[in-house]
């Protein structure tokens, strides 16, 4: 059996944990975002997933919203960025805001160095 192909980006990357976390294959991901032959769909989530193509923005909206996670997940630029994404999309709007209003100030303290 040949070896998977490794993910080549960044969002290629997550985007590829996140469906094997989920437990799901590309075919799977492709029709539950609504691609209808999941041959051609398998082939373009790995395309995505292997850095080949990227995802026009409506396929990526898609993508985020079957794996439940918030688009820009996918694009940060490191994993604490990623993480801090995740653990404060989660939040409620309101907290949201007093995680933002802390962020500000944690960063304000430390802009002299």
């Amino acid at each position: 059996m040949p070896k998977p192909k490794t993910p080549a980006t960044v969002y290629g990357t997550r985007l590829r944990h996140a469906r094997m976390a989920m437990g799901w294959t590309q075919a799977e991901l492709a029709e539950r975002i609504g691609m209808v032959d999941s041959v051609s769909g398998a082939t373009r989530v790995s395309r995505y997933e292997t850095g080949q193509h990227d995802p026009d923005p409506a396929t990526a909206e898609a993508l985020a919203k079957a794996l439940k996670l918030p688009v820009a997940y996918f694009h940060a630029t490191s994993d604490v960025l990623a993480d801090i994404i995740l653990i404060v999309s989660r939040l409620p709007v309101a907290k949201q805001k007093e995680a933002l209003e802390r962020l500000k100030d944690l960063a304000g303290k430390h802009s002299g160095e």
